[in-house]
């Protein structure tokens, strides 16, 4: 035989108690009532801060991931201190041969000159191929300059190196034996932080007058 005994209050002697419960806490929290209310205060501050921060970090990843091609300038990015080796270009000559686009940059300091001016200012060359970039857009001024790159011998420059040289564009610029017109300003360029103009101008040339 199986047997439960249970004991239920009425609601009214429920009711009670949790009542008497309340005022006894409510006495006895008299001299404490300025501390608990800054602890209590203390713990909405932090936790709303830790909320803050949890939402700004997470915003800031969503949107590097939303722009991390435009950073990059590609899905991949390889680089070399030197010329890549034979085994290297063959690796990439074998992607193009499956579709996959790849655009080089060959990076370098080089002493720019203006034989107009005959100002000359430290420069950092950065010789790109016709497919450079991958993603996003290049700002330059006059607009739409990046596609004389894929015309012929002209170069885009950042314009500090055009103020230092007192030239204009219109310009021919000589890098080493090479001589190229220059074709515009740099505003903006994808995977390229913004302050890298601040450690030595840049200038964007095409790849097929490297040698």
């Amino acid at each position: 035989m199986s047997q439960v005994q249970a004991a239920i209050d009425p609601p009214g002697e429920r009711r009670g108690r949790f009542s008497a419960i309340l005022s006894l806490a409510w006495r006895e929290s008299r001299t404490a009532r300025k501390r608990l209310l800054l602890y209590m205060s203390s713990i909405s501050l932090g936790v709303a801060a830790l909320v803050a921060i949890d939402s700004f970090a997470e915003n800031v990843i969503q949107s590097v991931r939303e722009q991390s091609r435009a950073l990059v300038g590609g899905d991949l990015s390889f680089t070399s201190s030197d010329k890549f080796s034979p085994r290297a270009d063959s690796l990439l000559d074998s992607l193009t041969k499956r579709g996959v686009t790849i655009a080089r940059q060959t990076s370098f300091a080089s002493m720019a000159r203006l034989p107009r001016t005959t100002g000359t200012r430290l420069a950092q060359v950065k010789a790109v191929s016709d497919a450079f970039p991958l993603y996003g857009q290049v700002v330059t001024e006059p607009a739409d300059r990046w596609k004389m790159l894929r015309e012929g011998a002209y170069a885009l420059i950042d314009e500090t190196l055009l103020i230092t040289l007192n030239g204009q564009v219109g310009d021919t610029l000589a890098l080493g034996y090479g001589r190229f017109v220059i074709a515009g300003i740099l505003r903006e360029v994808p995977g390229t932080p913004g302050f890298a103009a601040a450690i030595a101008p840049r200038v964007y040339i095409p790849e097929r007058y490297l040698p």
